[in-house]
């Protein structure tokens, strides 16, 4: 017998009985894209098995925290953040830790700990005991085993005993966590943390979301991403939405249900499944408006191209492992091997088809590493503006901030600092040829540094409301402004930045936005695509 409804303590939402789901969250109210519908704490949270020793067991901060003494299990930046988790949970767990045998430690599976902390947790306890595990179901699928034997340990650590009545609930609550478990990502698709949060588990999985969760500062912050009324279900994504229908079927086959989402139904390709949001206007003040016409594109329009651009992508989920480029050792002949495989969904201009994006984000990283800083800006603009904007196309996706940053970035090392050296520069003989030789044009006639503000202040601005302050990509672009002030001989380009940062949306506004950024990333873009095609076909 399922758990019975729980009641929010959020007045934003409330959990309704649902016919086909069992349990959904619905909003109370109405929330506009990129509100903030709530944020809280989560009962449980740990960094994932990966980041154990990378970030903070307390604030989850990404950094180089030192080990508790006495477990050398988690790990704090400070002492503040160590006496804040002794108070709430480490005081109870950290002699559990301590009874693991010490080769295993840096090992034990998340959920395990999660579970080692309901066991000694009453409050997590019963957070977790309100919760759908689909028990049943799960004891006739394989791995059974290994949840009882896991369950045993835990149990055994907690100092619980290993009775079958103890064992047999505790795997009950693995289940539980399994099943209800938030696997927080950075905006690189990397687990970072693992977090319980009751209400918040109600919220059903599509792969067309319109709400998603940001983890910033240590609370969870669930934003609409598309335009929510009350009464309407919050669905989230529990996966990467952009990966091809076989992998995104994978990703959720641990939590016993198969999604009936109309991405999922009719096989949408990515720009297909673009035209259904209903944020593409949104992306007036960004760098691809062109993304409201994607409904006109050949791609969606000719039904022989869109057949062509799912069949490949299939196909290439079979071949190609996007893990892979996380590599920054890949070799030149592996990305013109990998390039060539993707030639099909090129040749129809399907650039945000996968693993194309993924593939050209390695690309640039190569020549990151190489510090031909030219070559990678163009081809981390066309990322910017025929890849990212079709798989996120709200504006304000963290995917979308932590673009425009990386690209603000980048052109911090090809951008002159000062008048004097932008004259100078100006000045200067092209070197090399081709393609190269036009990106070097190209930025030699861009007011870099104009262009690296105007991107890290638009960043800025599409922080979380009243989070601006934590908001790890806000908080970068902040320091980068402020590095800014210290350059002389630029007060006329500020005065016309600090004009278009007042009013964004002023006609003026539009116009000097199209001329200091759109347009030359666009021309990037364009080069980008050149460069790539002629290095990376043969």
């Amino acid at each position: 017998m399922p758990p019975p409804i729980p009641s929010s303590p959020f007045p934003a939402v409330e959990v309704r009985a649902n016919p086909s789901k069992g349990r959904s969250l619905h909003a109370t109210t109405s929330f506009a894209p990129g509100a903030v519908i709530l944020a809280t704490q989560p009962l449980a949270c740990l960094p994932a098995l990966s980041h154990l020793a990378s970030r903070c067991s307390h604030c989850f901060e990404l950094g180089t925290p030192r080990a508790c003494t006495r477990c050398r299990s988690a790990y704090y930046c400070d002492a503040a953040c160590q006496r804040a988790a002794w108070q709430s949970v480490h005081r109870l767990e950290c002699k559990a830790l301590q009874r693991v045998p010490a080769e295993r430690r840096g090992q034990l599976p998340t959920p395990v700990r999660l579970l080692m902390q309901v066991l000694l947790v009453e409050g997590i306890q019963a957070g977790v005991d309100s919760l759908e595990g689909h028990v049943a179901a799960r004891r006739t699928r394989p791995g059974w085993r290994d949840v009882e034997l896991m369950a045993m340990a835990a149990c055994s650590y907690a100092g619980k005993g290993a009775d079958e009545a103890t064992v047999r609930k505790a795997a009950e609550q693995l289940c539980k966590i399994q099943t209800n478990a938030f696997n927080w990502t950075d905006e690189d698709f990397t687990e970072a943390c693992v977090f319980i949060q009751p209400t918040l588990a109600m919220m059903n999985h599509s792969c067309l979301p319109n709400a998603m969760i940001q983890f910033i500062d240590g609370r969870i912050v669930l934003r609409a991403e598309s335009k929510l009324e009350a009464g309407d279900e919050i669905e989230i994504s529990y996966t990467d939405v952009t990966m091809p229908l076989p992998k995104r079927r994978q990703a959720i086959d641990s939590y016993m249900f198969r999604c009936q989402c109309l991405r999922c139904r009719d096989n949408l390709n990515i720009y297909q499944a673009c035209s259904t949001s209903s944020n593409l206007d949104l992306n007036g003040l960004s760098l691809s408006p062109e993304v409201s016409k994607v409904s006109q594109l050949p791609i969606i329009t000719n039904s022989a191209i869109s057949k062509r651009i799912t069949t490949a992508v299939d196909d290439l989920s079979g071949i190609i492992r996007t893990d892979e480029f996380n590599n920054g050792d890949i070799k030149l002949l592996t990305l013109r091997e990998r390039f060539q495989a993707c030639r099909e969904l090129v040749a129809v201009g399907a650039w945000a088809a996968p693993p194309v994006p993924q593939l050209l984000a390695a690309i640039s990283n190569y020549f990151v590493n190489k510090e031909d800083y030219t070559s990678a800006i163009a081809i981390q603009s066309l990322v910017a503006i025929e890849c990212t904007p079709y798989r996120y196309p709200a504006p304000f996706h963290p995917s979308r901030v932590k673009e425009l940053v990386h690209l603000a970035s980048l052109l911090s090392n090809t951008a002159p600092h000062t008048a004097e050296q932008m004259a100078q520069s100006s000045a200067s003989q092209l070197t090399g040829g081709g393609t190269n030789s036009k990106i070097q044009e190209a930025l030699r006639e861009i007011d870099q540094v104009s262009t690296y503000q105007m991107l890290l202040l638009l960043a800025k601005s599409l922080a979380p409301v009243g989070f601006g302050a934590k908001f790890k990509l806000s908080l970068l672009a902040s320091e980068r402004l402020d590095e800014l002030k210290q350059l002389p001989g630029r007060e006329k380009e500020l005065s016309l930045i600090e004009r278009w940062d007042a009013d964004p949306h002023s006609e003026w506004s539009k116009s000097f936005f199209q001329f200091a950024v759109i347009d030359p990333i666009h021309r990037l873009a364009s080069l980008g695509e050149e460069l790539v095609n002629q290095e990376f076909s043969r």
